[in-house]
């Protein structure tokens, strides 16, 4: 990867965590855990983390230039597997996540969002899936949405657990929760980890360049994460923002995954033009049938 130092980008060095693990061996997985402002659900992600089954594991805890209580909160209740980094100001959940997966120990890499909350067994879980599927090296789980009180208001969408059908389902939605992911970290450092332009989108478009490199997926058909639905998550510049970059990564790595069969989104557009370009998607398909 252009302008590496010590395999860290150069925009990720942002200096040492808080606390030294030279000394220590190597945990089997790395969670990156981006903290802006959390105060009101940090707890309880927090607990669900040290809740885990597997323990064998390191949090980077990045205090993205919080301005509310995340950093009391999270110094209360951390144990010695959390590692803490703090920001003087706010830079985004990506150059945080990228710092935990390019310093990061562990064998196997994921993140996790401040507001969220992991099932006990989700770790143990894929661990034991990866150890023994050595020919998978993303997996992911079903996950449910739950609201500000934690109650569950959608139930969990049966994605695909193949890589074959996962491969298909991301020709119309992304078919891995970013959160609930958990992967071979060298294999997300060789495809160059998270891209700094997707400050939104991030996930789907490093699942779609994995794909294009590659490297294969699994889902487990069992709920082991519970994504978290409250009014301060989405502006309006945001969900703008997230079609566009959805419609540039699609536009980027869809020809690498599927070549001329690519799909052609157009995430945002009016109602009418995407019946248009569906329609014209069928006709092409019909005219390669003929």
């Amino acid at each position: 990867m252009k302008g590496q130092k010590g395999g860290l980008p150069r925009q990720f060095e942002i200096g040492s965590p808080s606390q030294s693990t030279t000394s220590m061996p190597s945990p089997l997985v790395t969670l990156s855990l981006p903290i802006y402002n959390a105060e009101r659900f940090l707890a309880e992600a927090l607990q669900s983390i040290k809740a885990q089954t597997f323990a064998d594991f390191e949090v980077l805890a990045v205090l993205d230039g919080c301005s509310d209580r995340s950093e009391e909160i999270l110094m209360k209740l951390k144990d010695g597997r959390f590692i803490v980094v703090k920001k003087e100001r706010n830079e985004g959940k990506v150059p945080a996540t990228n710092l935990a997966l390019f310093q990061g120990h562990g064998e196997f890499f994921g993140r996790m969002d401040a507001d969220d909350v992991m099932h006990p067994e989700k770790l143990e879980r894929q661990v034991r899936f990866l150890r023994k599927r050595p020919d998978v090296d993303i997996v992911g789980a079903y996950f449910d949405h739950i609201n500000e009180r934690g109650v569950r208001i959608r139930k969990a969408f049966p994605f695909p657990t193949t890589h074959e059908g996962i491969r298909d389902g991301f020709r119309v939605r992304d078919c891995i929760g970013g959160s609930v992911a958990l992967c071979r970290r060298e294999k997300l450092v060789a495809v160059g980890g998270y891209d700094p332009l997707f400050w939104v989108s991030e996930d789907l478009e490093l699942w779609l360049r994995s794909l294009a490199a590659g490297l294969r997926f699994a889902n487990l058909p069992e709920v082991l994460f519970h994504y978290r639905r409250h009014g301060a998550q989405e502006t309006a510049r945001q969900k703008t923002a997230m079609f566009e970059l959805t419609n540039v990564a699609y536009r980027r790595h869809g020809p690498l995954i599927w070549g001329d069969d690519a799909p052609d989104v157009e995430y945002g557009a009016p109602l009418y033009r995407r019946l248009w370009r569906r329609l014209k998607r069928l006709f092409n398909v019909e005219k390669k049938r003929a």
